[in-house]
C-alpha cells in the first residue's frame, strides 16, 4: 500500500472556493444591513405613529374642553375679551373663539390650533354679581368657591360687552351689604398691579358690570372661575416646530420660540408631546346657521370669513374641529417609496390622502426638509385625523 499518492487542493481550486465563500459572506451581509434597514424603519415609522397618536389624543382632550367656564345660563358670557397675562396685554376688545385655527398661510406651512378654556380640580359655576363692580372688588352670590390666586372672568351674557379676565388677589370675604340685593355676600378683590389685574385703563372698553343695567352698569352679570393663577386657565396651543408637534400655553407665551438642533430643545414653556410630525392641517366644521348643530361645510381657516378672527355670527356656525397630523419616517428609503394621492373626491395631495371628501385640507410635503438628494417621496407616511365635536355648542343649547 506504500504506492498510492495523497493530494492536496491546488491553487485554482483554493481561489475559487474563496471566491464563493466572499460572494456567500457578502450575500450574508448584505442581508443582515438590509434587514437591519428594514427593522430601523419599520420601528422608526411605528416609533412615529404611536407619539403621533399620543399628540392627537392630548389636542383632542382639549379641544373637547374648551370654552369651559366662559358659558353662563345657555349662553356665552362674552362675544370679546379683554386679557392681561402679567406683562403684556393678550386681548383688548378681541373676539373670544373656544377653538381658534391660526391657519399657516399655504397647502405647505402647518397651522397652528389654539384652544381656550378653564380646568382645575374646583368646579366652573358662575356666580351672579350682586352689586355694581365699578372698583376693585366684585361682590358675588355665597357659594362661588372662590378662594385667593383664582382666575375668574366677569362679563353680561347677552350684552354684547367684553368680559374680563382677572385674578382674585385676597382671601373673600364675608359682607352683608350686597346692593340691597342680598343679606350676604362673597366679596372678590381684584387689586391693580397684582398678578393678571393690569393698571386701570389698560382696555380700550372695560364696562361696569353689575346686579342689572342701571346708570353706568351692565347686568345682570355673572363671575365665572376658570382655574387659579398656577395651573388651570390655559390657552393651549398646539404646532409643528422642528419636525415635532409641540403644545404650550398661548396665554403666558405670545410666540412660539425657536428650537435648537443639538441636541433638540424647545424654549421654555413649550413641550414636544409628538415626534417625526412634519404637518398638522386643521379646519372648521360649520352650519348653515348658529341654531343648527349639524356640521355642513368643512373650511379652512382662510379668506374674508374664516381668516383671522370670524366675525360674531359666524363664529357661532363652528359646531367642531377637524385635525390631520402628518408623520414620517425617521430614515429615508434609497428608492421613492411614497406616490402623490388623489382622494376619491378627486383632491390632489403632494403626499398621502387624509379625509375622503372634496373639502379635505391639502397635504403638500413639497416644502418639507429632507437631505440633500432625496425628496419627500423617499420616506415613508402615516396620517392621523380626529374629527372634534366641541362642546361649547352644548353650553350654548
Amino acid at each position: 500500500c506504500g504506492g498510492g499518492r495523497h493530494r492536496g487542493f491546488s491553487l485554482v481550486e483554493m481561489m475559487v472556493a474563496s471566491a464563493v465563500g466572499l460572494l456567500l459572506a457578502l450575500a450574508v451581509t448584505s442581508a443582515v444591513v438590509s434587514a437591519g434597514r428594514q427593522y430601523a424603519t419599520v420601528t422608526s415609522t411605528v416609533a412615529a405613529q404611536n407619539s403621533a397618536q399620543i399628540g392627537l389624543s392630548l389636542l383632542d382632550l382639549a379641544a373637547r374642553s374648551a370654552g369651559a367656564g366662559f358659558h353662563a345660563n345657555g349662553q356665552a358670557i362674552c362675544p370679546t375679551w379683554n386679557a392681561w397675562n402679567g406683562t403684556a396685554l393678550v386681548a383688548d376688545g378681541a373676539r373670544l373663539m373656544a377653538a381658534r385655527i391660526a391657519d399657516g398661510g399655504s397647502d405647505t406651512a402647518s397651522d397652528t390650533v389654539i384652544l381656550t378654556g378653564g380646568s382645575g380640580s374646583r368646579a366652573l359655576a358662575a356666580a351672579p354679581v350682586l352689586a355694581d363692580a365699578s372698583g376693585t372688588s366684585i361682590q358675588v352670590s355665597i357659594g362661588g368657591g372662590f378662594q385667593a390666586g383664582d382666575i375668574a372672568v366677569i362679563g353680561a351674557p347677552g350684552s354684547g360687552q367684553p368680559c374680563t379676565l382677572f385674578e382674585v388677589t385676597e382671601a373673600p370675604t364675608v359682607v352683608s351689604a350686597c346692593g340691597g340685593h342680598a343679606t350676604q355676600c362673597q366679596l372678590l378683590v381684584r387689586n391693580p398691579n397684582t398678578g393678571i389685574n393690569p393698571d386701570p385703563g389698560a382696555f380700550a372698553a372695560a364696562p361696569t358690570f353689575g346686579f342689572g343695567d342701571s346708570g353706568a352698569s351692565v347686568g345682570p352679570a355673572v363671575v365665572s372661575r376658570v382655574g387659579t393663577a398656577a395651573s388651570g386657565f390655559r390657552q393651549e396651543a398646539f404646532a409643528v416646530q422642528c419636525g415635532s408637534l409641540v403644545r404650550y400655553n398661548a396665554f403666558r407665551t405670545l410666540a412660539l420660540p425657536p428650537c435648537t438642533d443639538s441636541p433638540l430643545a424647545f424654549g421654555a414653556g413649550v413641550d414636544a408631546v409628538a415626534s417625526d410630525v412634519v404637518l398638522l392641517q386643521a379646519q372648521y366644521g360649520v352650519a348653515g346657521v348658529a341654531t343648527s348643530d349639524v356640521v355642513s361645510e368643512w373650511v379652512d381657516a382662510r379668506g374674508a370669513t374664516w381668516g383671522g378672527t370670524p366675525a360674531a355670527g359666524d363664529m357661532a356656525r363652528i359646531k367642531a374641529l377637524r385635525v390631520v397630523l402628518v408623520t414620517r419616517s425617521r430614515e429615508p428609503d434609497a428608492s421613492q417609496v411614497s406616490e402623490p394621492c388623489k382622494n376619491a373626491a378627486g383632491v390632489v395631495n403632494t403626499g398621502p390622502c387624509s379625509f375622503s371628501d372634496a373639502a379635505a385640507p391639502v397635504i403638500d410635503l413639497s416644502a418639507v426638509p429632507v437631505p440633500s438628494g432625496r425628496s419627500w417621496r423617499n420616506y415613508r407616511y402615516r396620517v392621523h385625523a380626529a374629527v372634534i365635536p366641541l362642546r361649547s355648542v352644548i353650553w350654548s343649547d
